[in-house]
């Protein structure tokens, strides 16, 4: 007897044990439809196939297999089992993140068809054509129609045959769709359903691909590299004979983009497959723009904005004899199956979007990357590239786990741009700002706009207030489910809650006081939009942020039109310094640093100085140097000279030694434990006896329990534990452990529903 260990979409940290029934082929990787609970039914995955019997209970048979061939490889289980294990997520979880829905539902993925039109059996001759001609010719829409498909197929093509020759009783027409008939002759659907009546005319649907075709290859459009880029390029090529993975360090504008390609095409000449991931879907368009340029049908996109049915085909293919040679993608392109993966580039690898947050696994692709290259087992490279490296990839490379290659000049030789520092804490006292806007800064954008140039404006919280407030007691509204203020939302006429998505009327007086002296406090990108739009009437002006980006095609016109000089000036939360490249902008401003500086975590200045450095980035990327323009309260502070300066040296050799000295990554790890409850009295005992427990095996490496910045979220009380593991460490017994203690707590009946998950190497 056989026996299959199933993935099922269940939270929990297991596999499930069902028997093969006699004369079922069932092979690691394939979907099984399986029982599971009280007459529940679950699509799983195969993960390992055996004769073991399990003991202890009845085992129950696989129902049926959904698959002829495995839809995932054994490198990508392999992969799910180290997601599962490292990140503390239920294997469930994984299988969940990693395949499209498509492929977990149980009626499955349906192919996309398109219904085409052709004629009745009777009437593919020539001499039934002329009578059916003769019966339409008092009814003309319908004769209209039969004509114009005629036409389009190239039946009207056809001769009738002479008497002495045999009549042909059936030939080869042009397909047609329904849609293309009805647009040619303008026909209404009933019309069309009238020939069918009539059997001349019937429809026929043809599976069709979801793809976008990307063009010919085209090699020969790949651009020599300069001189700085040849040598990068080399260094990069004798550090991956040596290491397995290279950063790649080099300024805003210095050309990566061109080094990458050049790698792609080596690849390609290898035979070898290349994942390119990127950290958010806006920068793909422009990069799908520049590869889709030279690879064509070579490359495929794969993240969340595409739909499901997209997804499943992009899968298929990548399974099939012809998978795309290129994948670029966001964060969830680690999960697709590669058959000969010899190269992956991680670009702006520092950037926290690649980091998974909710729901479950809270994984990192970059280290997901990393690892998926290791487990390949073909000498697969990963190239990590930025202008900002993350403080653990620069030590990673400073202390020789990892090569490291320097490109220090902007491409044909641009200057990185001037960056001038205004005082707004003074230009406030003397009363000199205009709203957010300093003298300065209006002054250089209205030159900018004159001489045709563009202007971006970072501002890193979206809606028009982050907070309202009353005048008379300063009462703030709050989330009924979060423990957060709400956000006005101007446009919408509506206040928001970010974390949970709720939505509230605004209040036409105070709960607390009465009084309707009500305002709002603080700018966010809608209302720096607005008062752009009174500061420069005449200019065109873009936002781009989370709710002006909602639909799958809002990133391509945003950037298009600003690419395309429609608008004049964008502005934009963190999505805006993300490696865009835009010929005109000449100035950048930063309307306040300071909402980056104080933020209550220990990579504030890290994440401030890489969000700072990326928006100046942007400026004067072709032509004359750029000019930014960073407004603060706070110009003493070390990272805006760090930022002035572009010394990401100093600012490395600064932020290690706090590392080092207090104990953080990356000379220790660091686990976040957190417990959610709707009770607050429930989450607040489990959290201080969860402490206990791992103390006895920890001691004063566990932290905590506090609360963190936002301690309720959707009406879930939260708790949160935290663990600073010295390097070295055995992780799996630390795991192991963890899981423990958990079962320990959910065994009490007080803490059944309690909600205990974990975060690993947080951001």
């Amino acid at each position: 007897m056989q026996y299959a260990d199933v993935i099922l979409p269940v939270p929990l940290h297991a596999t499930f044990t069902y028997a093969i029934p006699e004369g079922m082929h069932v092979v690691e990787g394939v979907r099984v439809l399986v029982p599971f609970g009280r007459g529940k039914k679950y699509v799983g995955l195969v993960d390992r196939v055996h004769d073991q019997q399990p003991q202890g209970y009845a085992v129950k048979p696989i129902d049926s297999v959904m698959d002829e061939a495995p839809i995932v490889t054994g490198s990508q289980l392999a992969q799910w089992h180290w997601i599962s294990d490292y990140y503390l997520s239920p294997i469930g979880d994984v299988y969940k993140a990693a395949l499209p829905g498509g492929l977990k539902a149980e009626d499955g993925y349906k192919p996309k068809t398109e219904t085409y039109i052709r004629l009745t059996e009777q009437y593919r001759n020539v001499t039934a054509l002329h009578v059916a001609l003769n019966v339409l010719a008092r009814a003309k829409n319908q004769l209209n129609v039969f004509t114009e498909y005629l036409a389009l197929s190239g039946w009207d093509q056809v001769e009738e045959p002479a008497e002495a020759k045999p009549q042909p009783t059936e030939l080869q027409p042009a397909e047609v769709t329904r849609e293309e008939l009805m647009n040619v002759s303008g026909c209404s659907s009933a019309t069309l359903k009238q020939l069918e009546q009539r059997q001349m005319l019937e429809t026929y649907e043809v599976e069709v691909g979801r793809l976008n075709h990307g063009g010919p290859y085209r090699p020969e459009l790949i651009k020599p590299l300069s001189t700085a880029q040849s040598e990068a390029y080399n260094q990069i090529l004798l550090s991956m004979m040596k290491k397995p993975v290279t950063l790649l360090h080099g300024v805003t504008s210095s050309g990566k983009t061109e080094i990458y390609i050049h790698l792609i095409q080596r690849a390609l000449d290898r035979k070898e497959q290349v994942l390119f991931l990127m950290p958010e879907i806006a920068l793909t368009v422009q990069m799908m723009q520049r590869l889709q340029r030279v690879f064509g049908d070579r490359l495929g996109i794969y993240h969340s904005r595409y739909s499901d049915a997209e997804r499943v085909e992009i899968w298929q293919k990548q399974l099939s004899e012809n998978p795309y040679d290129v994948i670029l993608g966001a964060r969830s392109a680690v999960f697709l199956p590669f058959q000969r993966l010899g190269l992956v580039i991680v670009d702006e690898e520092h950037e926290t979007s690649y980091k998974q947050q909710d729901p479950a696994p809270r994984y990192h692709a970059r280290s997901v990357a990393i690892m998926m290259a290791a487990q390949m087992g073909n000498g697969t490279k990963v190239l990590l590239g930025t202008a900002t490296p993350s403080l653990e990839s620069y030590h990673n490379a400073m202390t020789g786990k990892y090569g490291l290659v320097e490109l220090k000049e902007r491409y044909q030789g641009i200057e990185l741009p001037e960056i001038q520092i205004v005082d707004i804490a003074d230009l406030q006292h003397r009363k000199m700002m205009h709203g957010p806007f300093s003298p300065l800064l209006l002054t250089r954008m209205r030159e900018a706009l004159e001489r045709g140039k563009q202007v971006i404006l970072f501002q890193n919280r979206r809606g028009f207030a982050p907070v309202v407030e009353c005048r008379q007691c300063g009462w703030v509204p709050t989330c009924q489910h979060c423990d957060v203020s709400l956000t006005y939302h101007r446009q919408l006429n509506q206040l928001t809650c970010h974390y949970c998505g709720y939505t509230y009327k605004i209040p036409t007086e105070c709960p607390c006081c009465g009084s309707t002296n009500l305002r709002s406090r603080g700018y966010g990108t809608e209302k720096i939009e607005e008062q752009v739009h009174e500061f420069f009437p005449e200019a065109r002006i873009a936002r781009m942020d989370l709710d002006t980006t909602r639909t799958r095609n809002a990133y391509e016109r945003i950037i298009s039109d600003f690419s395309a000089g429609r608008t004049n000036i964008l502005i934009g939360t963190q999505m805006i310094s993300k490696g865009l490249d835009f010929d005109k902008v000449s100035v950048v401003g930063i309307i306040n640093a300071d909402s980056m500086l104080n933020y209550p975590d220990f990579r504030a200045f890290e994440h401030a100085f890489m969000m700072m450095a990326q928006v100046s980035g942007r400026a004067g990327r072709k032509g004359k140097r750029g000019l930014v323009i960073l407004q603060t309260k706070q110009k003493e502070v070390s990272v805006i000279g760090q930022v002035v300066r572009n010394d990401y040296t100093s600012l490395y050799k600064e932020l290690i030694a706090e590392r080092q000295a207090f104990h953080y990554p990356p000379y220790y790890h660091l686990t976040y434990v957190f417990l959610r409850h709707r009770q607050e009295q429930i989450v607040h005992t489990a959290a201080i006896e969860m402490g206990s427990r791992l103390r006895q095996w920890f001691g004063g490496r566990v932290l905590g329990p506090d609360k963190p910045a936002v301690a309720k979220v959707k009406s879930q009380n939260i708790r949160k534990l935290v663990l600073k593991l010295e390097n070295g460490i055995d992780m799996k017994k630390v795991r192991e452990y963890l899981l423990l203690a958990q079962t320990q707590m959910l065994a009490d009946k007080r803490y059944s529903s309690l909600q205990v998950y974990y975060d690993v190497d947080p951001l």
